[in-house]
């Protein structure tokens, strides 16, 4: 076979250098350092220049839109029911017109046989007050029949005593004092008669007949003792007993007859009442029935705009359509009716910026359904307790809901409830001060810097950071009027390594320690990260994990030279729930361990070459 020939070769191996040499060219355009660019920019790009200004201390916070004044309507019914009748979502309607009717036909049922109840029971009631007023003309007459009585047997008592007995008593002495008084006359007779006989001027006969007198009017005297001894040990004992019997008895009749009087009117009494109370249970059930049938119609209390509580998340245990048909339990959310007439923006605020809002701070609102349209209002209350926002993201956060008063003229452009915004609330304003966009401030731990270009790279300067805006930031130490400094975490390879100065830390209350690290001056030396993490979770907030750079947060301000806008506080007071720092010139210096989670962060080894990188801020441009 013939060998290739060597031209050939020639061009193949000059080929295969010239690609290889676009790689390389490629390669290194690729990966050759991107400093140039930005280098040649310096003038303009991503840099601002420390200047003399006065701006607003705001902050921005998002939320959603609510009615000032909102009603919740809920079934009344104690039973289920179902919708017969429903406006439609979304309408507007006045006070008192009808929203929604529920079914009332088992409640008319009830009605109609709670009514006969109610008839049936005045019925009882008439029977029953008739029965106790016979019952009380019958015991008048029954105790009038035992008074009579008793007086009867006192009476016959007393004729007794002074009648009868004493009549007889006399009946007793006079035939005992004429048996006497003839058992003596017969005998001198009889002796007399004897005499005659004797001398036979009487006959036999005769003195007998006077000896049988004699005998007679003896036994007539022992009958008329007799009688009295049996009157006196028997028969007056006997009478006197039975007379006082009868009265005892007749006494006795009449306690009877009250005590039965006062029982079988007190039984007709109890049924009258028994009767009454069941006429007021059912007549109380009617009346209960009645408000339940009333109840089966929900008109509105005020104007207002028809939301469904489904729609508003009222109803979390029945997500079913809210339509004609559906089943309603008792006592469940149904209408939600806000007057759109006064909306109030309620926006969620860090809980580190609580403390500084007050009620009558201006505020303007975007509001989403209006295109961004910007409203004006005034803060109208702060919430009282702290809410936790995302736990499961963040346990530490704490966010306060502030509503916004919306002006009057807003009534007017159909905002409604839920509708998303965004406020900004202006707490105060910062007079003629040397700032410097918030963009530019780094955090490393406790020291604030920032990056200001020199020989085309870029060097650390420290700054002390004063008063805090969403936009701005007050630089009271560390830099002067018109130097520059770069807005964003620059790249490795553009930032000029130098240790820290000495003379430029004193200036801003910073010294190196031992291993020439920047401490505070006269502090202990920070913790480094974890003291970072510890700050965050005390609520100084951070935009990011410790060691990035990270945006000033627009809620971390602290001043006591804050010129209010429309706020009546002349000084900060403390976040709900924490105590007030004095405002002095002192607690000032201190504005840098406040801001120290809203500006951005930067780590460094204590050989000066570690630097996180950061992510661009969020709340202003770069």
């Amino acid at each position: 076979m013939r060998p290739p020939p060597r031209g050939g070769m020639l061009v193949k191996t000059i080929l295969a250098v010239v690609v290889l040499a676009m790689v390389a060219a490629g390669a290194w355009l690729v990966l050759k350092p991107k400093t140039s660019a930005r280098e040649s920019a310096h003038g303009t790009l991503d840099l601002a220049k420390a200047e003399i200004i006065s701006f607003d201390m705001t902050t921005t916070a998002l939320g959603e839109l609510q009615a000032k004044n909102q009603i919740e309507l809920n079934s009344e019914l104690e039973t289920e029911s179902s919708i017969v009748e429903l406006v439609p979502e979304g309408k507007a309607v006045k006070k008192g017109e009808l929203i929604l009717r529920l079914s009332g036909d088992q409640i008319q049922t009830q009605i109609d046989e709670t009514k006969l109840r109610v008839e049936s029971a005045k019925a009882d009631l008439v029977a029953a007050d008739s029965g106790y007023e016979i019952q009380k003309s019958e015991n008048e007459s029954r105790l009038r029949q035992a008074r009579l009585k008793l007086d009867l047997a006192e009476l016959a008592l007393k004729q007794w005593e002074s009648g009868d007995h004493v009549q007889k008593m006399k009946d007793i002495e006079l035939a005992l004092d004429k048996s006497s008084k003839d058992l003596e006359r017969l005998e001198e007779k009889f002796v007399r008669s004897q005499g005659l006989f004797k001398e036979g001027f009487m006959s036999k006969d005769e003195l007998q007949k006077e000896e049988i007198e004699l005998r007679n009017a003896r036994a007539a005297l022992e009958k008329a003792k007799l009688d009295d001894t049996t009157y006196q040990n028997y028969q007056k004992p006997k009478d006197q007993k039975s007379k006082l019997s009868d009265v005892e008895e007749a006494r006795a009749e009449l306690e009877r007859t009250k005590q039965q009087a006062e029982i079988q009117l007190a039984i007709k009494d109890a049924e009258r009442v028994n009767k009454r109370r069941q006429l007021a249970l059912h007549e109380e059930k009617l009346a209960k029935l009645e408000k339940q049938l009333a109840a089966t119609e929900i008109r509105a209390p005020q104007d207002g705009l028809v939301v469904y509580a489904s729609s508003a998340g009222r109803n979390w245990f029945d997500d079913s359509p809210f339509t004609v048909g559906r089943r309603v339990r008792p006592q469940e959310p149904l209408i939600v009716l806000p007057d759109t007439s006064e909306m109030v923006a309620a926006v969620r605020v860090q809980e580190a910026l609580a403390g500084r809002i007050r009620p009558g701070q201006t505020a303007s609102v975007k509001v989403d359904m209006l295109g961004g349209q910007v409203l004006s209002g005034k803060v109208d209350s702060i919430g009282v307790m702290a809410e936790s926002q995302g736990r499961w993201m963040d346990p530490n956060r704490r966010e306060y809901t502030v509503k916004i008063a919306l002006d009057k003229t807003s009534s007017d452009l159909g905002l409604k409830p839920s509708n998303k915004c965004e406020a900004t609330i202006t707490m105060g304003r910062v007079e003629d001060t040397l700032a410097v966009p918030v963009q530019g401030v780094f955090s490393d731990e406790a020291l604030k810097f920032v990056y200001v270009p020199r020989s085309g790279r870029f060097v650390r300067i420290p700054v002390k950071v004063g008063r805090v805006s969403s936009l701005y930031a007050e630089l009271t130490a560390g830099l002067t009027e018109g130097e520059r400094v770069l807005l964003r975490e620059p790249d490795p390879n553009q930032i000029l390594r130098e240790p820290w100065d000495p003379d430029k830390l004193k200036l801003v209350g910073f010294e190196l320690d031992s291993n020439g690290k920047a401490i505070p001056t006269g502090g202990a030396r920070p913790g480094g990260r974890e003291a970072g993490r510890r700050n965050a979770a005390n609520g100084r907030g951070r935009a990011g994990p410790p060691g990035a750079g990270q945006p000033a947060d627009a809620g971390l301000v602290q001043s006591a030279e804050v010129k209010p806008t429309d706020s009546p506080a002349d000084k900060p007071d403390p976040a709900p729930g924490g105590a007030a720092k004095p405002d002095t010139d002192d607690s000032k210096s201190d504005t840098a361990k406040d801001a120290n989670a809203g500006l951005h962060s930067s780590e460094h080894g204590s050989d000066d070459t570690k630097v996180a990188e950061s992510a661009p801020a969020s709340n202003g441009p770069h």
